[in-house]
């Protein structure tokens, strides 16, 4: 008799006795099959032949050597074993449906298969699974070594390594689940014995379970869950099943959610509530910790979320006890509750019936959920946000609880956790995209808001003044039928009613006013239905508006916060703002347009100086930044026609340009420029902005002339064809009347011009060096009148001034011989000064006589005076920028010619019987061009350098027939007399062209750079003050050896009152220093102090700048000390909170390199032993404190200085800082044994030190009062929030 709980008792202490030699191992492989065929015809024809010895036993012999057999025998064997138990069950259902037959007598035969499977199943398992582990180690191994991911699978699981292998457990299980549906209590004798037999079969559920392959596999998971749910239904498997869940979440990472399917099969299909309330409770009991489980709070938070997903009302009768881990000390957990919390929520809102039980459960869960924004933890704050975002996309709005939500999102916008921030923007988004202001479409905007609102307001004042009135009439009346009625006994009572009455009206009328307000309450008895129900109506209206004003007020209050976080480092945050703002756009939510201008800054981002991967998410910024202008601007609408769209289109591209500011006209050019060169912007736009520019017909308005004339600029510096197509509609409209009319359109015309004369433009497509040559237009060109006219234009406007240096731009970036023409403005605009000229000159060059000159009379107009100034200043710049370009052409043509010159000379040399002469007639006729230009430029790239220096050297401001040689003594003695002409405008322009003038000569400027100097420091202008700070720059990039004794100029505006002229040369300085065109010496202090300064544009521009600083040679590190000496000595030192902030912002670039903070140690101990001064004393010690002292090296090195600052430690706060330093050096993670002997070592002196500094007890060191004390150091309190700003 086979004895199933014997047979397993056995198999597990070892292998069970097999009555016979027979092996399947090593046996020859025909041999197998013939024994294979066998058994399977037996199993076939009957089920119960198992039960025979000789069968049996090699059957047992088949499972025993599974992992040596062939994998394809190991298949059929498999196959017949299933095939033989489907077999053997639908005699088992036969006989329990045929009365009068004796089912007991299958329980042998399925005892026996049950036996088998086990066996087999088992060992098959257990070879794969130790193939797999030792697969993973291998490829744990190689994803150690490579730092790449892997999937971490084995190759060689049983389903890989035999054919059908998982069919046919899939198979079997689907016969088990037919088995157990049968009444096995009429098979077995005992519920014992029925229970070891369904046993096996569960335990080897567990163990499939256990193979992710399984796992990932929808039919069998079903098949297995659906097995185990009729074993809990039928045969009380609750708390076995239970077990197995608990254990394969504390084990299995992979079944977490597998789980949850369980029990929601369980809970729905098979009435398994208590599964669900036992494993809930099971859980709920248990308490996670952060620190010593990672697995457990990780896993049983991804069912409980699943399970949430799947089965909420499950969840919802064991809530009670979950929430205790709100409170959990693993943050997993927390986060998990947040979400289950969250989807019980969306549950209980999409009930039909919306109980006051269910209303209160949803208000206590939104509390729940405000309160987890504060939660300590960042991933905790980031979960509570994606809560939001899915609970208030879900189809209930709530809009009462709303407004609090919005307001913490705002709040979570500052959060010092990128991640954080990132999700709070988002959750803001999808508030705005979800709002429940649908009415007046969904529009968003304050104006038209409040207007609606005020409308409302004032219909339900009139409605609640009139019902006062009505009130009124019928209470009168009332009284008078009750005077007239009562006896006069009771005069005294009607009259006091009569008094209540009017306290009545009174009443009335003061709930009249308050409706004006808050909108009345009012009582609808008496009134007509109708009146009744437009009451209530427009009282619903009201509150609606009101909440939509406040729901764009909370906007706009977090708008100012986007605007920043456009400018992050983190790519994620600046692309969920950029969607925010895009959405806010749409739903024309005011203020949000100037996010789309901010945004427009994006298209700098530049991906060259990306590291670790963030290269991507630049590209992705970049092109969302793209996709964003092109849905908001270039889309076409689909219910409007072709002409419609692109009017539409040309509205919103010209719309771009009203009240932007240069910074946003120039990220607007690129931005353009990207889009057409992508051909996203199509002919017909073109069109139509052309024709906008050129509209005649009626009075437009100067705006849009303008956007357009800006927009097809911005085109044309990628398609050059935008104004080669029709250069006479710009000098018809810009440089005709209408220009004239409007300089600001001229200006931007002459802009559109100069891209007819770039040196040479790359067309998209073309390969290097295949540009087109753009050849200069003769000076009898129309387009040169048309500028002059604008330059000689007599109107007194402002706008002139950019007009006509875009002009002069146009001139020299299109002229054969722009000088000429120069030469004929200046003397034209010197003849509207009166006295100015002697006489005139009618040379149409650049040259004059030399011997003529030019007396300055008294001025007789100051603008005509700084016109000319004006006019000479620019074309000095444009003469530098002429000879520049002229030296490049030479040096081209240089380089061009000489393989050339190779080519021939070595030609000639192959050529026999040539005379030498001759040959060298040939080439000296061939080479007469390169002759002319040699004489003319010399015969190497340095003698044509030269030459063209000399000329800008001593031509320019000191030849014998320059005509800005005449106007520089001009120029000098107008700067010199400033106050004596009295006119700011010719102040400013006048210092400006001195600057200029200063650029091209270093004679000359060296003999005028004390006056420059002077007004910088004079004068009373901030124009003035920027204008000289700007020019000191760029005689440092011209004239470096000038500007060398005198570079404490360069920094002296840092100190200036007016935070423009500080903005401008702290841009300055950035530009001259991160280039290498001025060697830092000792005044980056001057730098650092902007780091504190009042305007956060300096400070901001002050942080990118020492951002960028620390990425060049250690310049920070280098330059420390004398950074600490500025600004810790002399009259200038900072207070100690403002050295506190900088000196921790500098000291993050150094704190990564070991070997620098070991010598910042050695030279900070080095510096109190020359000083005595307490205030730098404790500086000193705050910085040594910003240290990390990570090695061993340092803490030696700061007990080897102790002799330096030994002496100081009888101040509280130093001493305060180096009892700080040594908790710091013990706490920095798992410390080497001789590090904390040499720990407790330096405690020890520095306790020494201070007894004998102080003269106190060691009992007394640490008790120190520190409430007086200006401690500077702070440790972070919160080691969660990884991710900071």
């Amino acid at each position: 008799m086979f004895n199933l709980h014997e047979q397993l008792i056995s198999l597990q202490e070892g292998e069970p006795k097999i009555h016979t030699s027979f092996t399947f191992d090593g046996v020859d492989s025909t041999v197998a099959k013939r024994t294979l065929n066998e058994l399977t015809d037996k199993l076939v024809v009957n089920g119960e032949n198992i039960n025979h010895d000789a069968t049996f036993d090699k059957l047992m012999c088949f499972t025993r050597d599974v992992a040596a057999m062939d994998p394809k025998l190991v298949a059929r064997g498999l196959d017949m074993l299933v095939t033989g138990f489907e077999n053997q069950i639908k005699q088992v259902a036969t006989t329990l449906s045929t009365p009068g037959y004796d089912p007991t007598r299958h329980a042998e035969a399925l005892d026996r298969y049950a036996f088998l499977f086990q066996w087999a199943i088992e060992r098959g398992e257990s070879t794969a699974s130790q193939s797999r582990t030792a697969q993973q180690t291998k490829s744990r191994k190689r994803r150690g070594n490579a730092g790449g991911p892997s999937d971490g699978s084995g190759a060689s699981t049983v389903a890989e390594v035999v054919p059908g292998w998982k069919g046919k457990l899939l198979d079997l299980y689907v016969h088990v689940q037919q088995l157990m549906q049968l009444p096995l209590g009429r098979v077995w004798n005992s519920v014992p014995e029925r229970d070891t037999f369904i046993g096996v079969f569960m335990r080897l559920a567990h163990k499939a379970m256990e193979n992710p392959a399984y796992a990932k596999d929808g039919d069998f998971q079903a098949a297995l869950f659906s097995t185990l749910c009729v074993w809990l239904q039928n045969y009380n498997g609750l708390y076995s099943l239970v077990t197995m869940i608990t254990q394969n979440l504390q084990h299995y990472e992979h079944l977490c959610e597998a789980m949850a399917q369980l029990v929601h099969l369980a809970y729905d299909s098979y009435g398994g509530t208590q599964l669900a309330d036992e494993v809930l409770r099971d859980i709920a009991a248990k308490s996670f910790s952060s620190v010593h489980d990672k697995s457990g709070p990780k896993n049983t938070a991804r069912f409980l979320v699943r399970l949430s997903q799947l089965a909420p009302k499950a969840l919802l009768r064991q809530m009670g006890l979950l929430i205790r881990h709100l409170d959990s000390e693993a943050h997993i957990m927390r986060s998990a509750m947040s979400d289950v919390i969250g989807h019980l929520m969306l549950y209980l809102a999409a009930q039909e019936e919306q109980t006051e039980i269910t209303k209160n459960q949803i208000g206590e869960y939104f509390d729940i959920i405000e309160q987890r924004f504060q939660d300590a933890h960042y991933l905790v704050r980031a979960k509570v946000l994606q809560v939001c975002q899915f609970v208030c996309s879900g189809p209930a709005k709530f809009p009462k609880r709303r407004p609090k939500l919005v307001g913490l999102i705002v709040g979570r916008l500052e959060d010092k956790a990128t991640n954080v921030r990132k999700h709070a923007i988002r959750a803001l988004s999808v508030m705005l995209e979800t709002h429940p202001f649908s009415l007046d479409g969904a529009e968003l905007r304050v104006e038209r808001l409040e207007a609606s609102l005020e409308k409302i307001t004032d219909e339900l004042a009139q409605m609640t003044a009139q019902t006062a009135k009505q009130s009124a009439k019928v209470s009168k009346a009332d009284a008078a039928e009750a005077i007239e009625s009562a006896d006069e006994d009771e005069k005294d009572e009607d009259e006091e009613d009569e008094g209540d009455d009017e306290e009545k009206d009174d009443d009335a009328t003061a709930t009249g006013e308050d409706a004006q307000e808050n909108g009345p309450d009012f009582d609808n008895a008496g009134l007509s239905p109708e009146t009744a129900a437009k009451a209530m109506h427009l009282q619903f209206q009201q509150r609606y508006y009101r909440d939509a004003l406040y729901f764009v007020y909370q906007l706009q209050e977090a708008q100012p916060i986007l605007l920043q976080l456009l400018g992050s480092t983190n790519k994620g945050e600046v692309m969920e703002a950029m969607d925010y703002f895009v959405s806010a756009v749409r739903f024309r939510v005011d203020g949000a347009q100037e996010g789309i201008r901010r945004m427009s800054h994006l298209v700098w981002t530049s991906s060259t100086s990306a590291t670790d991967g963030s290269s991507e998410e630049t590209r992705g910024v970049r092109s969302k930044l793209l996709d964003s202008y092109m849905q908001l601007y270039l889309t076409p609408s689909d219910r409007l026609s072709v002409s419609e769209n692109t009017s539409r289109i040309t509205r919103n591209l010209i719309s771009l340009t009203f009240g932007a500011t240069l910074a946003e006209l120039t990220s607007l050019e690129e931005l353009i420029r990207t889009l057409m060169s992508e051909d996203k912007i199509g002919a017909l736009v073109i069109d139509k902005l052309r024709s906008v520019y050129a509209y005649t017909k009626k009075q437009l308005p100067q705006a849009q002339r303008r956007g357009a004339i800006i927009i097809l600029g911005m085109l044309a510096q990628a398609s050059r064809a935008i104004v080669t197509d029709d250069i006479d509609m710009y000098l018809r409209i810009g440089l005709g009347a209408y220009g004239h009319e409007d300089l600001v359109l001229a200006k931007y015309t002459c802009m559109i011009l100069q891209c007819l004369g770039s040196s040479r433009i790359k067309r998209p497509g073309q390969a290097p060096g295949q540009e087109e040559e753009i050849k200069r237009l003769p000076m009898t060109n129309p387009i040169f009148d048309g500028l002059q006219r604008i330059l000689e234009e007599p109107r007194r406007d402002p706008e002139w001034f950019p007009a006509a240096e875009q002009a002069l731009n146009a001139i020299y970036a299109l002229g054969e011989k722009p000088d000429a023409l120069a030469a004929r403005i200046v003397r034209n605009q010197a003849k509207l000064v009166q006295g100015l000229l002697s006489k005139k000159h009618d040379d149409d060059s650049m040259d004059v006589d030399t011997n003529e000159t030019m007396p300055v009379a008294s001025l007789v107009d100051p603008w005509d005076l700084t016109r000319l100034l004006f006019v000479v200043g620019h074309i000095a710049i444009k003469e530098i920028v002429l000879l520049e370009s002229v030296e490049a052409e030479l040096k081209r043509r240089k380089s061009d010619e000489q393989p050339q010159r190779k080519k021939r000379a070595s030609q000639g040399a192959k050529k026999k019987g040539r005379k030498s002469a001759d040959a060298m007639q040939v080439d000296s006729d061939s080479d007469d061009g390169d002759d002319e230009l040699n004489q003319i430029a010399g015969t190497t790239e340095d003698e044509i350098g030269d030459i063209v220096s000399a000329i800008r050297e001593r031509e320019l401001l000191f030849g014998s027939k320059s005509v800005l040689a005449l106007f520089a003594p001009l120029l000098v003695h107008v700067c010199h007399n400033l106050s004596k002409f009295g006119d700011k405008l010719l102040a400013v322009h006048a210092t400006a062209a001195l600057a200029k003038f200063m650029c091209i000569s270093s004679s000359f400027c060296e003999t005028n750079l004390p006056l420059l100097l002077a007004l910088l420091q004079r004068a009373k202008s901030p124009a003035i003050r920027s204008n000289v700070a700007i020019a000191l720059g760029d005689i440092t990039v011209c004239f470096n050896n000038l500007i060398g004794e005198n570079v404490h100029y360069l920094y002296g505006p840092l100190h200036d009152t007016d935070s423009r002229v500080k903005k401008t040369t702290l841009m300055v300085l950035t530009h001259l220093i991160l280039n290498g065109m001025v060697k830092v010496k000792g005044q980056l202090g001057e730098m650092a102090k902007c780091l504190e300064d009042r305007d956060p544009r300096v400070a901001d521009m002050a942080r990118l700048f020492f951002s960028e600083l620390s990425t060049k040679d250690n310049a920070v590190y280098n330059n420390l000390p004398d950074i600490i000496s500025s600004l810790s000595m002399g009259t200038n030192a900072v207070n100690e909170e403002s050295f506190a902030r900088i000196m921790k912002f500098l000291f993050d670039f150094i704190k990564e390199k070991d070997r620098q903070t070991d010598n910042v140690v050695e030279k900070l101990c080095q510096r109190f032993r020359n000083t005595t001064d307490e205030r730098q004393c404790r500086d000193i010690a705050f910085c040594m404190a910003l240290l990390p002292f990570k090695s061993e090296r340092s803490v030696r090195r700061l007990m080897d200085g102790m002799p330096c600052y030994q002496n100081k430690l009888a101040d509280n706060v130093v001493y305060k800082q180096f009892v700080d330093i040594a908790h710091k050096a013990r706490t920095q993670g798992a410390q080497k044994q001789e590090t904390k002997t040499l720990l407790d070592e330096y405690e020890t002196k520095l306790k020494e030190a201070r007894a004998k500094a102080t003269g106190e007890d060691d009992e007394q060191l640490l008790g120190v009062d520190n409430g007086d004390a200006q401690i500077q150091s702070q440790v972070s309190q919160d080691s969660d929030d990884e991710e900071m700003a």
